[in-house]
């Protein structure tokens, strides 16, 4: 089945809807005229036609990569590589957050820790009351 084929049995509207190739690009794939469509589209155009409509355009991509030999233009794809992020040390919030929980184990062991510990060294008679007597 060939191009022609597909246009006599669908129109170009109901081809567009199937495929979502817009109406313009199948007019120009129609033409054969190349110069609209970059060599990327016009294979991916031919390859969605032929998969949806069961159809051999061999002689349609004959006929492309005649002419974008001829055209001896050098398209290029130019593909971008991520960039690596770059960590710019250690966060501020995370250097203030070590700073509160140094605070806090230095609070604690003054008020907290020192008085568990003072209790058992001093003798009874020095020990602070608890109940204020």
């Amino acid at each position: 089945m060939q191009l022609n084929e597909i246009l006599e049995e669908n129109s170009v509207k109901a081809i567009s809807e199937r495929t979502n190739i817009s109406e313009s690009n199948l007019e120009s794939l129609v033409e054969g005229d190349f110069d609209k469509l970059n060599r990327v589209k016009t294979y991916g155009f031919i390859s969605i036609l032929e998969r949806e409509f069961n159809a051999d355009l061999s002689a349609l991509k004959e006929e492309a990569s005649k002419f974008y030999e001829n055209k001896n233009e050098d398209e290029s794809v130019t593909i971008g590589l991520p960039l690596p992020i770059e960590k710019k040390g250690v966060s501020p919030w995370f250097k203030f957050l070590i700073l509160i929980m140094l605070a806090f184990v230095i609070w604690y062991f003054f008020t907290q820790f020192d008085k568990t510990l003072l209790t058992g060294l001093l003798p009874p008679s020095e020990v602070p009351s608890v109940f204020g007597q």
